[in-house]
């Protein structure tokens, strides 16, 4: 009898390469990546604001500054705007660029806001707070999946961010399945006692076709 790993070296070195295909996103689900996945820009794109709140300047802060005029908004969605005075504020929503000139956020609970004119309520403040960087997570060019991966919906919500609308996949076989044994019986029959049902089969087939292949059961006696 061989070892495992002779038997694992033997059917290594005569498996076939799996073909590819290309499948359109919404088909991917559950299906084998075939191709190397890059960030096709900086993610984050921008800086980009993680709280509602107002964007300041962190100097003007820190000079001594705990009042400061609202001069605009800045939404998510809208291009970046930029602060005009250094001693006011822009009102920021979460998810929108950090306004030029602004360099921390200072969420709604710690203001108390009249008038258009925003009081600071807490004591200190640290520059770049509530901001998500740019490049924070992945820079452009920086592989994000390879050939192998296993596509589950956090991987679809991946590729989708980078525009993905065909993904290659690999191609899985038809696999054979095949059960030995004279003890063994159909599903649908009534074993005898020295008799059991043919339960792993089907715990094989159905662990296949989780990995997105198709399969043929098949029995031999001993």
């Amino acid at each position: 009898m061989i070892s495992v790993e002779e038997a694992t070296a033997i059917i290594l070195a005569n498996a076939a390469v799996l073909k590819k295909r290309s499948v359109p996103l919404e088909e991917a689900l559950g299906q084998t990546l075939a191709e190397v996945i890059e960030a096709d820009r900086d993610f984050p794109p921008f800086d980009r604001a993680t709280m509602d709140g107002i964007a300041l300047s962190y100097d003007a802060f820190q000079s001594g500054i705990r009042t400061f005029p609202i001069e605009s908004v800045q939404a998510a969605g809208e291009s970046v705007g930029n602060l005009n005075n250094s001693s006011h504020c822009i009102e920021i929503m979460t998810g929108a660029p950090v306004p030029i000139g602004t360099d921390c956020i200072i969420p709604y609970e710690q203001l108390r806001i009249t008038n258009r004119i925003a009081d600071i309520e807490v004591t200190s403040v640290d520059r770049g707070q509530n901001i998500h960087r740019q490049g924070n997570d992945a820079r452009q060019g920086e592989k994000l999946l390879t050939p192998g991966t296993l596509i589950s919906p956090a991987e679809v919500a991946l590729l989708a961010s980078v525009g993905k609308t065909e993904v290659l996949v690999y191609e899985l076989p038809k696999a054979a399945i095949i059960s030995t044994g004279n003890e063994l019986v159909d599903i649908d029959q009534q074993p005898m006692p020295h008799q059991v049902r043919k339960s792993n089969s089907y715990a094989l087939q159905a662990a296949w076709t989780s990995l997105g292949g198709t399969s043929a059961l098949f029995h031999l006696d001993d």
